[in-house]
């Protein structure tokens, strides 16, 4: 039987309020789900461009299946990754030569155009409304650019909209976009006009036709072109979302479905079957002896993370050996109950030659991307989960549009034969990576949520809290968490800090003790703000639906929640 009602869980609660509208008007999971992705292009465009990145996971309840959207862009055919590491010692240097091909709108585009049932036009309104009226700053958009404020004054286009008055803005005060409003406008025009002519595809075809050939694309083309960057005409004209089968993995009493290894995602069902092996071998442990075990997992996730993933279309990733139960056992073998790796562990062989090894940086001072989320389900049970990201602070914006050419080129490694190395044609190896799991009973839960590497061990906490312990949703989701710096950042310049561990204030002291004696290298950090990693999430399944926000984010103002019980 369909469910009643629905839940939202997003980045911003005017945006879970865009959802809900969405769905109150008899819209799906989907429709909601790319309105509320749109309008986090505003309401958090200090971390997610109209023109970044927006990988994403649905499932329609007629047809049962998981699909994976990529919602990620390619590297330009006239990359020279040469130039790297020639004129910029191996980094990829903030500005337009991290740019690779937008691609959130195709994504949301094609979401619409195979799951959906509304027109561009409908669900990009409130976002350009939002742009033009304007809204209260945020206290996370407040921080975030008052903190990278040298950042966005290193391109005077971004200091003129993310700093009027030649300030960061301060939270309160109502900031309008005004660019980024007239570019809405113009994909809304062009989505009216084209289904006027044709219909609801039509409509979406004329919409994603100015983006990437038309208007939208010769301004962004001479931008790039002004600014000494790789990108061209076709490699506009060529973009295309993918729609894949998702990397599947029997975790928690169910079945976890993630992105390919273009994301880290299958990095967290590594790390949850590594820790579920480790069990088995070790029986049920104290809190603190599992947390331990835990973050070993992840190290030995991300150590693998780091040796295999990239790119499937131009690298081999054996996710099959990786995954199997053999494999999993050797590694959860690895884990010492009393003592911690101290740095990244070896990576797998996993019946290949072995993988290189490559060190991160030890300089921390860097802009890195972030994200936000929108998880949705609807009155029929279908489920949406999006990661839209980007940042404003790293490149610069596009003239008179209002948005900054995905900059995600920053999350690829300048090493030539790296498996996430940048090259052309290939797409970076995000860190965004949104999630979904069915258990036995049905019960499926689905999100993601911000924090660069660290959303990845934030779900994997969340997720073992609240499926392997019983947790209730919401308790799991605020508990404290650890993060481990072992392995290399994704974004350049890679930052490293082998044996460190991050751990949220709030932890229990004898907990923290008890870490310590294990030799994890204990660094305390704020629970809230901009730089934590928060996670919201939907469920649905016998017992009804939930949706949980994090609380990490301005004190849980900025990560909404909505619910209906029909």
């Amino acid at each position: 039987m369909p469910q009643q009602g629905f839940c939202v869980s997003a980045g911003h609660p005017a945006a879970a309020d865009v959802a809900a509208d969405v769905l109150r008007d008899g819209g799906n999971a989907v429709d909601a789900g790319v309105a509320a992705c749109i309008a986090l292009c505003v309401l958090h465009c200090e971390q997610v461009q109209l023109g970044g990145i927006a990988p994403m996971m649905l499932r329609m309840a007629d047809e049962g299946r998981v699909h994976v959207l990529d919602g990620v862009g390619r590297w330009p055919a006239r990359t020279d990754p040469d130039l790297f590491r020639s004129q910029y010692r191996g980094r990829i240097p903030y500005g337009i030569l991290r740019s690779v091909v937008p691609a959130a709108p195709a994504a949301w585009i094609t979401a619409l155009r195979r799951f959906g049932t509304r027109g561009l036009a409908d669900l990009a309104a409130p976002a350009a409304r939002l742009a033009s009226e304007g809204f209260a700053v945020h206290a996370e958009m407040a921080t975030m650019v008052g903190g990278l404020a040298r950042f966005f004054s290193t391109f005077e286009g971004n200091r003129n909209i993310w700093m009027p008055g030649g300030r960061a803005p301060v939270a309160g005060e109502v900031i309008r976009f005004p660019d980024l409003a007239e570019t809405l406008r113009a994909l809304i025009e062009a989505d009216r006009a084209g289904a006027a002519r044709g219909g609801r595809i039509a409509g979406l075809d004329a919409a994603e036709a100015l983006f990437y050939r038309g208007e939208i694309a010769e301004r962004m083309l001479r931008h790039v072109a002004d600014e000494g960057g790789w990108i061209e005409a076709d490699d506009l004209a060529a973009h295309r979302c993918r729609v894949e089968e998702p990397v599947t993995a029997h975790v928690l009493g169910g079945t976890l479905f993630t992105c390919g290894p273009w994301s880290q995602g299958p990095a967290l069902a590594l790390a949850l079957r590594i820790h579920a092996a480790w069990r088995t071998r070790h029986g049920r442990q104290d809190e603190t002896a599992d947390l331990h075990a835990l973050t070993c997992a992840l190290d030995l996730a991300l150590a693998d993370r780091e040796a295999w993933f990239g790119d499937p279309d131009f690298v081999q990733v054996p996710l099959a050996a990786l995954l199997s139960d053999e494999q999993v056992a050797r590694r959860a073998a690895l884990i010492d109950p009393d003592r911690a790796f101290g740095q990244l562990p070896p990576a797998s062989a996993a019946g290949l030659s072995s993988p290189g090894s490559w060190p991160g940086s030890a300089d921390s001072d860097h802009a890195t991307c972030d994200t936000s989320v929108a998880a949705v389900v609807d009155g029929a049970g279908n489920v949406f989960a999006a990661t839209p990201s980007d940042g404003a602070a790293d490149g610069p914006v596009v003239p008179g549009l209002g948005f900054v050419i995905s900059t995600r080129g920053c999350q690829s490694y300048c090493e030539a034969g790296h498996p996430a190395a940048a090259a052309p044609g290939r797409r970076p190896r995000v860190t965004a990576c949104p999630m979904l799991h069915i258990g036995q009973d049905g019960r499926i839960l689905a999100g993601g949520g911000p924090g660069s590497d660290r959303q990845l061990q934030a779900m994997a906490q969340v997720m073992l809290r609240h499926l392997g312990r019983g947790e209730p949703l919401e308790r799991a989701v605020a508990a404290p968490r650890v993060f481990s710096q072992s392995a290399p950042a994704s974004t350049s310049p890679h930052f490293v800090a082998p044996g460190r561990l991050q751990v949220e204030e709030d932890f229990d002291p004898s907990a923290l003790a008890a870490l310590a004696a294990r030799g994890h290298k204990i660094v305390p950090v704020a629970r809230t703000g901009v730089n934590t990693a928060s996670v919201c999430l939907v469920a649905t399944g016998p017992a009804g639906l939930e949706a949980a926000g994090d609380p990490r984010h301005a004190s849980g103002q900025i990560i909404g929640q909505i619910g209906t019980s029909g």
